[in-house]
């Protein structure tokens, strides 16, 4: 198991809704990885898992993630229809969901 850190950082160009980006957008884990995110921004975000195509704006946390803060972690398991396949988690922000990014759990071979 390893720890993933996803930045969250101002756009460099922004637009209305999207004030800042994840970096990498697309991250890549392996089952019970560690994942984080560390905002890097001047707004609060909330990285929210988006299930059949809503933003599920409950998210992961039970709070925003203040300016300068750390996320709690997730470690996502195996996937629960095949433990062999890898999936994908997409994710916006539920405050700004304009900003989007995922995850690609790949199991161990």
């Amino acid at each position: 198991m390893s720890t993933q850190m996803i930045q969250i950082t101002p756009n460099p160009t922004p637009t209305p809704g999207q004030p800042a980006v994840f970096d990498p957008q697309a991250a890549v884990a392996s089952p019970y990885d560690t994942i984080t995110w560390h905002n890097g921004d001047e707004e609060a975000h909330y990285p929210a898992p988006i299930i059949n195509g809503s933003v599920q704006e409950n998210g992961w946390f039970d709070y925003q993630i203040p300016p300068g803060g750390t996320s709690d972690t997730l470690a996502p398991g195996p996937n629960p229809t095949d433990p062999t396949a890898q999936y994908v988690l997409n994710y916006a922000c539920a405050l700004h969901q304009e900003e989007t990014g995922q995850i690609t759990i790949k199991p161990k071979s």
